[in-house]
């Protein structure tokens, strides 16, 4: 991960601590590990978790794409993928199969 890496430490140009980009994230929402964010900015070869590339995202204010990429990950869309208005006539138990279905598309269950 080594252009990840790369990246993460040439956006961080305050040199943020790894504590301190955890805080960031948590203010924001992110909950992640100091040693979780610690292993990314000294290149420990390991597949990030979305929300690691999140907390990254949002305290050095690098464009989430642009952290897929260099991870070497599917990039995705900058805008959020949005189900057309009419969607909205889907039961609870069919948007709950929707979300199952994005789920296991990413691989996230």
């Amino acid at each position: 991960m080594s252009a990840l890496s790369d990246l993460l430490n040439d956006s961080n140009t305050e040199q943020l601590s790894a504590r301190r980009i955890t805080t960031i994230a948590a203010s924001k929402g992110v909950e992640v590990s100091n040693t979780s964010i610690s292993k990314y900015l000294r290149a420990v070869p390991e597949e990030p978790s979305e929300k690691i590339l999140q907390a990254f995202s949002l305290a050095l204010d690098i464009p989430m794409t642009k952290l897929r990429e260099a991870a070497e990950l599917p990039t995705g869309e900058l805008e959020p993928f949005v189900l057309p208005e009419s969607a909205n006539r889907l039961n609870a138990r069919q948007r709950e199969l929707v979300l199952h279905t994005v789920r296991v598309l990413l691989n996230e269950e």
